[in-house]
């Protein structure tokens, strides 16, 4: 079969090339790596990390709620399935309505505050 343009048939790669022609190829991607990139070439990588980053965030928080609502769903079963002295259920009603958070605002404060309520809980039921 015939290659075009210096292309090898059925777009395979090339066989693996040795000695000097190797090492030069190598070389000219390493002296292409060392350059700096155009202003377009940063700019398209960047966007691509910052692609990249967001998806990580996503998934991190994705995770991060999922532990958050199984620590709540485990207190709920605790209390469920304990039978309590009413002082200490009347003091863990305290944590939980002395909690201050404003869910509209989205803020990571608020996330640490329901976090340690429901740590405070936890320790309350002794767990």
């Amino acid at each position: 079969m015939a290659i075009a343009k210096g292309k090898p048939a059925g777009g395979k790669a090339p066989p693996a090339e040795s000695g000097v022609a190797g090492t030069a190829r190598k070389k000219e991607i390493a002296a292409a790596f060392a350059r700096k990139p155009s202003r377009k070439v940063a700019k398209d990588m960047l966007v691509l990390e910052l692609r990249r980053l967001r998806a990580m965030f996503a998934e991190i928080a994705e995770r991060y709620v999922a532990n958050s609502e199984g620590e709540i769903a485990a207190v709920i079963e605790a209390v469920e399935g304990k039978s309590l002295p009413v002082a200490r259920v009347r003091k863990m009603l305290e944590v939980v309505r002395a909690l201050s958070v404003k869910p509209r605002k989205g803020r990571r404060k608020d996330l640490a505050r329901i976090e340690g309520a429901t740590a405070a809980l936890r320790k309350e039921l002794g767990e």
